[in-house]
């Protein structure tokens, strides 16, 4: 062996036992050097690798969109990008849409992104490369990252990295990494506004008003952005529905039902009960209010070094809207308030009985939502001989406060004022006056407040000749807290459920990266990190990556990594929440042991089920495989395609056989009364031997496989005529998707297909197609987003499958002038309707189809 290719190999082994025992942050920001001189050169990072410097093409899955790209497609709010891009128009991603039933919905005026269907607490949200907080609330029992919270105006482009990242980013990364990149070194002011609706008869209006600052002397730059934006509700009467279910009310006498004169010929039920429209109450889009800004501040010290500095304010506010909360009641048949119909069928048996109501009250539901997040980080960076380093400390908060301003009604209000005589549970309510509703409601305030505070250092450079690489660190806090009122806590309003949270710990991790080249056309990129938590312990996570030029045009790449993610603050340290459950009896069922003589003659045994946070949890695991190319078959035609895979395990959940099946093993508690449990996970069984109550609480129980394709084709085609064109073409076809709800459960194929109470969608096929124009001061494009059809899910009534739906978006441009342009975008072209779903309530299919129908936005830009 030759002197050169044993010094090769021994750099390589050291670098390979520098990543193996050192520390690693890699996979997460892609270099590209750009030569100034021979003396100088400027060093970018995007998200992919830490090393910088290094010249990265077509090593990581990564797709990068600009602030032009979102503005032609219309999109009025980063949650409406996310949720049409094709690896993320799946299960977990979610928009202020949400319900607004409770602690276990979507939080209102909130929404999160989830790449491959794995969760948005699997999906690593960041703001010009480093973290920020999370929402107080959660999603059911997601923790995630307000992408609401970040004002899209502000952005200069979004960078995703569609592979497992753990290994750079540490938890969170495992499906991958969205990274939100702001405007920065901006010279000029900019001044743009907008205005938008529907085409339908419906008033769908917006209004957005956005400042661009930037500042500049010989050693420093600041730029600004200050955005303001309005939207009107859009709801469920505004638009032709075909409302699949419809609920009921009725009035049962001596044990009859009786529909209510107010609904006339619309009953159900051979005439007994009033058909009821709930669904029509309800909003497809919420009213919102927003207040943004943002700084960028560099200050050039000399000597190779400088400081920076961001801030980050958002507010938002608007109201969320759900249908009228439902009651059941018993008064007497001698009450003051019995219309005669009714004290006329309760008279036919000769005796004056109790008459029970189960209806609607007079109002929908509203709440008030008011959002607040910061950010502000603080920095040093500069050069040290060859090598570059950087540190900074942050700090983020996010503030929000939800109140309940209508429609929620508390129980013990509602229980004196029928008492009393006060309020009369007939006819909706609606015989009563506004005063009686207004002294029937709980405004139930939840309050939350979520912090995050780090630390963090890095240096870059190269050992030897040719090997590149990072090594650095982080310190980071954080702290959460969920406090709803005490009536709602205790379930003492209607319709809406809550449970508090608290939580804080602390983290610090080491890492190291490095690039080692092979030979002159293969690179290796080997990266690892560790992870500590006060509150679980640790974790190690490696990476390595493989980039082969087979040609000057053709790159094959290959990555493998393992990934974790913490479990959140709200899972260690939930408060109560109550519900009802039951188990089968009878020989051969698994939880026979805790029936007793009630559950060996009915057959099955309800009980009631407490939920607690559980400080005994582990971090969810993953493994992630990515196998790719990047052609560029010419300077204006590139071509990417990537296969993935995702195994993702002791997934956290609620889980209460693990409980049961500790009372029967005899490793949880078996007591007869709850407060013999002491706080512990455990059962308590009547006197006949029943279970009457289980503690429970989150586990790591869960599972799910899943793996794809992802394809990308960029051409471009100048002319001197016609202009310039540009085509792409974007899709993911994820070839399968199973989970397991707990280690002994059958596992669910679930691609293809709604599933679950809340009726997700994980679309086999999602692809986005599109082409822009550009011809001296004209510009154009037309785009398409498509989505397969899916099976009809688990609730379905008269319908198997949704059909596939394609909707279109345009836009037209016109430069004025050299600082003045006018920006017309339509969404949803051809105002297609959703397809049919019969299983959601609503007809459609709200997590990956909507219902805005056509809309427009016009916008005018100036700078000066």
């Amino acid at each position: 062996m030759s002197e050169h290719n044993k010094m090769k190999l021994s750099k390589i082994g050291f670098a390979t036992l520098c990543a193996l025992f050192g520390v690693t942050k890699a996979y997460a920001q892609q270099a590209e050097a750009t030569e100034q001189n021979e003396e100088a050169i400027e060093k970018i990072e995007v998200t992919g690798s830490r090393l910088k410097g290094v010249d990265m093409e077509g090593a990581n899955p990564l797709q990068i969109f600009s602030r032009d790209d979102l503005a032609k497609k219309g999109y009025d709010s980063v949650s409406a990008f996310l949720r049409d891009l094709p690896q993320a128009s799946s299960a977990g991603t979610f928009t202020e849409n949400g319900g607004v039933a409770g602690n276990d919905g979507t939080p209102a005026g909130a929404a999160g992104v989830s790449l491959r269907g794995l969760g948005p607490s699997s999906t690593l949200v960041l703001v010009n490369g480093r973290r920020v907080a999370v929402d107080s609330f959660t999603n059911g029992f997601d923790s995630f990252v307000n992408v609401n919270a970040i004002p899209m105006s502000a952005l200069e482009r979004v960078e995703i990295l569609t592979d497992g990242a753990s290994s750079v980013y540490g938890s969170d990364a495992i499906a991958g990494v969205i990274n939100f990149i702001l405007r920065k070194d901006y010279e000029g002011h900019e001044l743009s506004a907008s205005y938008g609706d529907d085409t339908a008869s419906s008033d769908f209006r917006k209004y957005n008003l956005t400042y661009t600052g930037g500042f500049s002397t010989d050693n420093s730059n600041t730029t600004v952005v200050i955005d303001y934006f309005d939207k009107d509700a859009l709801f469920n009467t505004d638009r032709p529905i075909d409302v699949t279910f419809k609920s009921s009310t009725r009035v049962t006498i001596d044990g009859r039902d009786y529909a209510e004169p107010w609904c006339g010929t619309d009953t159900s039920n051979k005439g007994t009960r009033c058909s009821y429209d709930y669904v029509n109450e309800r909003a497809i889009q919420p009213d919102s209010k927003a207040v943004g800004a943002t700084l960028n501040h560099v200050y050039r010290l000399g000597n190779d070094r400088e400081f920076f500095a961001e801030a980050m304010l958002q507010q938002n506010t608007g109201s969320a809207y759900d249908s009228a909360a439902a009651f059941d009641v018993r008064v007497p048949g001698n009450a003051a308030f019995i219309p005669a119909w009714a004290a006329t069928y309760d008279a036919e048996d000769g005796e004056v009985n109790q008459i029970r109501i189960r209806s609607r009250f007079p109002e929908r539901r509203i709440q008030d939502y008011d959002s607040q997040s910061y950010r502000l980080l603080a920095g040093l960076r500069g050069e040290l001989g060859d090598w570059s380093w950087e540190t900074a400390a942050s700090y983020g908060k996010t503030d929000n406060e939800i109140t309940h301003v209508q429609g929620y009604m508390g129980r013990a209000k509602l229980t004196d004022a029928l008492v009393n005589g006060s309020f009369n549970p007939f006819n909706l309510g609606r015989d009563n006056s506004a005063s009686v509703i207004a002294g029937l409601r709980e405004i139930a305030p939840r309050i939350g407040e979520s912090d995050v505070y780090s630390v963090d250092f890095n240096i870059s450079g190269t050992l030897f000749d040719d090997i590149s690489t990072v090594f650095g660190g982080e310190f980071r806090g954080e702290e959460i807290s969920d406090n709803p009122a005490d009536v709602a806590q205790s379930g003492g309003i209607f319709a809406l459920g809550a449970s508090d949270a608290a939580a804080d710990r602390t983290q610090y991790a080491i890492y190291s990266e490095f690039n080692i080249p092979l030979t002159e056309t293969l690179d290796a990129i080997a990266a690892l990190r560790y992870d500590r938590y006060s509150d679980f312990g640790g974790a190690v996570n490696p990476k390595l990556s493989l980039r082969y030029r087979a040609t000057e045009d053709l790159i094959l790449r290959s990555s493998w990594s393992t990934g974790f993610r913490a479990p959140s603050l709200s899972q260690l340290g939930a408060g109560t929440s109550l519900i009802a459950n039951y188990i089968d009896c009878g020989s051969g069922q698994p939880f026979d042991a805790l029936c007793g003589d009630f559950g060996a003659t009915t057959g099955e045994l309800e009980f009631d089920q407490e939920t607690l946070g559980n400080k005994n949890l582990d971090a969810e695991n993953s493994e992630a495989i990515n196998i790719g190319a990047s052609w560029n078959l010419t300077d204006d035609l590139q071509f990417t395609i990537d296969y993935w895979r995702y195994t993702h395990q002791d997934i956290v959940d609620v889980d209460a056989n693990t409980t049961l099946r500790a009372c029967i093993a005899g490793t949880a508690p078996v007591v007869s009364d709850d407060a013999a449990l002491k706080g512990e996970f455990g059962c308590v069984l009547d006197g006949a031997g029943d279970l009457v109550f289980l503690r429970t609480g989150f586990f790591n129980v869960g599972s799910q496989k899943t793996d794809g394709v992802d394809f990308k084709l960029n051409y471009k085609l100048a002319t001197s005529a016609l202009g310039e064109f540009k085509v792409n073409l974007a899709g993911t076809r994820t070839l399968s998707y199973e989970r397991k709800v707990s280690a002994d459960s059958p596992a669910e194929d679930l691609l293809g297909k709604l599933s679950g109470a809340a009726e997700i969608a994980r679309p086999e096929f999602v692809a986005d197609a599109g082409t822009e124009w550009r011809l001296e001061n004209w510009n154009a494009s037309l785009g398409a987003h498509y989505i397969s059809s899916l099976g009809d899910g688990d609730f379905k009534f008269d319908n198997d499958t949704l059909d596939s739906w394609l909707t279109y978006n345009a836009s037209l441009g016109y430069d004025i002038s050299d600082n003045q342009s006018l920006l017309l975008s339509i969404r949803n072209l051809t105002d297609k309707e959703p397809p049919y779903a019969s299983s959601p309530t609503n007809g459609y299919a709200s997590s990956v189809h909507d219902w805005l129908g056509r809309n427009w936005t016009l916008r005018y830009s100036v700078t000066f």
